[in-house]
């Protein structure tokens, strides 16, 4: 049995099948084309929104034309720089809306950049067309094509004028703070200055006292060695006669009676061993009223600012020298010095320090209600840890735990007005660590006593507080 053969179709209507399905081909191709469009707008739409929206400047320029025309801009870009929209500048040259010239310096190193390959980089300030200005930071980079051609510029930016007016508000605030440290300084400066008059004139007294008993001693031998003068001199000139009248032939006897009166008158014996006694006063009160002079010059010797290497034994020696007054009547002084090297450092402010310490520590044994009999100062010292150590101490009334924390306080005080200004532990902290990067410690107890301890590097290392 033979199988069907295939419907007979006329060749008109074939063909009109095939150029139906063609037409619904083409028309699937387009409507996939139009999607494509569609998508690509809408793809292109949400970047030009996403480019909108951003703060940062976004902007594409046409390299290959002179005058570098705009051939897309973000709506930052219009409104940092006060065109209503992003088309307004199509097709403006870059220069106009940056508002230099071709020529410009700027232009022309971002220019030689791009020209490499390279990114180019810059700040500059821009003028809008209303007048206004503001700055703008931007980085430039090419872009080339498959020939190696550079066809455009990409330009992100933004307006730095608020980073700048930061920028210079924190250079002003940091000249500011510049100036007033520079104040402080000078003030504190002053102030120890000041502090060290204060020292000074509240020593004069003092030493003016301590001055005037050596002078009385040299004053009084003086007076003494010309009343003795006028009456050795009286028997030296009966002597020379008694030598002439002997020579010419006189008796001797009674001329060496004579004189032996006149020893008895004059009271030889007694100056004979008076005199030389008298020198001895003299020499000594000029020589206590030098060594006053000495340490009071070493002492109030004006500060050079200049850290060298000094003796800390003979400074101290010398303010207890020119200090003398103030503690004598209050206390008794040990001192115990060791075998210091030259320690480097401003002997004129350590001079201040010790002062200090001293004056402080003999008030406190006052307000103990002690003596020189019963009160004690303590000065020591030694070499300990590689620092130069100067210790402190007196049996006075101590510091209460209250007051402990406030004592290196400037203008503190527990003293009555006139007799402390509250500076003087200030200052000699301020001198001890942050002028000579030393520590100084306390530790007191009430009714015991106090120990002041001053560490001073010998050797650069890092202080710790003493335990």
């Amino acid at each position: 049995m033979s199988l069907p053969s295939k419907p007979w179709v006329p060749e008109a209507e074939l063909s009109m099948q095939q150029a139906q399905l063609q037409i619904r081909e083409l028309r699937a191709e387009l409507a996939k084309q139009i999607d494509a469009k569609v998508r690509l707008q809408e793809s292109l739409d949400l970047r030009n929104a996403a480019l909108d929206a951003a703060s940062t400047h976004f902007l594409i320029v046409d390299a290959r034309q002179k005058d570098r025309p705009i051939v897309y801009a973000n709506r930052a870009v219009a409104e940092n720089h006060g065109y209503a929209s992003a088309h307004e500048l199509i097709g403006k040259s870059v220069n106009t809306l940056l508002g230099v010239a071709i020529d410009d310096e700027k232009i022309q190193e971002a220019r030689a950049l791009l020209a490499e390959g390279r990114t180019a980089r810059s700040e500059m300030e821009i003028t809008r067309p209303d007048g206004s200005k503001f700055w703008v930071g931007f980085s430039s980079t090419p872009l080339f094509n498959e020939f190696g051609e550079n066809t455009h510029h990409v330009s992100l930016g933004a307006d730095i004028t608020a980073r700048r007016e930061a920028a210079r508000r924190q250079a002003e605030l940091h000249d500011q703070l510049l100036r007033e440290m520079k104040e402080r300084e000078r003030i504190s400066l002053e102030l120890r200055v000041a502090q060290k008059l204060e020292s000074v004139g509240r020593l004069a007294a003092g030493l003016a006292h301590e001055i005037n008993t050596p002078i009385q001693y040299v004053g009084d031998s003086v007076h003494f060695l010309r009343s003795a003068f006028d009456d050795l001199a009286k028997l030296f000139h009966s002597y020379r006669n008694a030598l002439i009248s002997i020579s010419s032939g006189e008796s001797a006897s009674a001329r060496l009676v004579e004189l032996r009166e006149l020893e008895v008158a004059s009271d030889f014996e007694f100056l004979s061993m008076e005199v030389p006694k008298a020198f001895e006063r003299t020499l000594e009160g000029t020589d206590r009223v030098a060594g006053i002079v000495r340490a009071m010059k070493e002492f109030a010797h004006p500060d050079t600012g200049e850290h060298m290497p000094a003796d800390l034994n003979r400074a101290l020696a010398t303010t207890l020298t020119v200090a003398c007054n103030e503690y004598k009547y209050a206390a008794t002084i040990v001192t115990d010095f060791g075998e210091l090297p030259a320690v480097t450092c401003n002997i004129g402010e350590l001079n201040q320090v010790f002062l200090n310490l001293i004056v402080n520590a003999a008030h406190a044994i006052q307000d103990a209600g002690r003596d020189s009999a019963s009160g004690r100062i303590g000065v020591l010292t030694r070499v300990k840890d590689g620092c130069a150590e100067v210790e402190i101490t007196d049996n006075g009334c101590g510091i209460s735990a209250e007051n402990m924390d406030n004592i290196f306080d400037p203008f503190f005080t527990t003293k009555e007005v006139g007799r402390g200004t509250g500076q003087g532990l200030a200052i000699a902290r301020t001198i001890v660590v942050d002028k000579h990067g030393g520590v100084i410690d306390v530790h007191s107890e009430v009714g015991a006593g106090t120990r002041f301890i001053i560490r001073l590097l010998l050797r650069e290392s890092k202080l710790q507080a003493v335990a």
